[in-house]
């Protein structure tokens, strides 16, 4: 099972025409954000829309039982908000930055209006069936790779998703989040990364993995019969 998340999280630039993308950036107001800012509250009715330019969000449902689980993550050139937008009904999940992040914010009419184009429609119409196919490759993933690669393959993502591609960034990620991204023990998550460390893969702080190496990561979240 060969890993190439850029296929699932390219954005939606990547489905869009040069213009369109141009003039959904213009649409709404720019806005900064720092990490840890809640952009959107899961049960809410609010109908707006962020587009993010950069930096990187956690998507996150909460269950009446008090359990969490963080569904995706979404980086620059993605679409938050839009669902409530399109169809009306309360937040399914909550937004919140996880890295310092700018994106432009739209109303929901400006948003509807905006993919009701003949030139957007079936691109966005693509783009979403590519979110649900990432959604079917992670519930995969959650119920037959090890710890040890699942936590390689988000460490990977969340790389790509926040750093555009630097070989080297710091992650603001806390060990109990990560272990809910991959539907692990928090226990298990740092054993995980103290091997990656005692390996010279990655650096751990307080709230912060660092990726020292991207192509010992990359290797690791390939092997798919690895050891846990």
């Amino acid at each position: 099972m060969n890993f190439d998340r850029a296929q699932t999280a390219s954005g939606l630039p990547a489905y869009l025409a040069a213009q369109d993308w141009a003039d959904l950036r213009l649409l709404g107001n720019r806005y900064a954000f720092s990490a840890g800012t809640q952009l959107l509250r899961q049960g809410d009715e609010g109908e707006f829309v962020h587009v993010i330019l950069s930096g990187a969000v956690k998507v996150v449902r909460s269950e009446p039982t008090g359990g969490r689980t963080i569904l995706t993550i979404r980086g620059a050139g993605d679409v938050v908000g839009d669902w409530a937008a399109l169809d009306g009904r309360r937040r399914f999940a909550s937004v919140s930055a996880l890295t310092t992040l700018t994106c432009r914010l739209l109303t929901g009419a400006a948003f509807r209006q905006f993919v009701e184009r003949p030139t957007v429609a079936a691109a966005f119409a693509r783009y979403n069936i590519t979110r649900s196919r990432e959604a079917d490759l992670r519930r995969t993933e959650l119920a037959i790779l090890p710890v040890r690669q699942r936590l390689a393959r988000a460490l990977l993502w969340l790389h790509q998703a926040a750093s555009n591609g630097l070989q080297q960034h710091s992650l603001d990620l806390p060990q109990q989040d990560l272990a809910e991204l991959i539907g692990a023990s928090r226990n298990a998550v740092v054993l995980a990364l103290g091997v990656l460390r005692s390996e010279g893969v990655i650096d751990t702080q307080r709230r912060r993995v660092a990726i020292r190496d991207v192509a010992a990561l990359r290797q690791l979240a390939d092997l798919a019969d690895h050891p846990d």
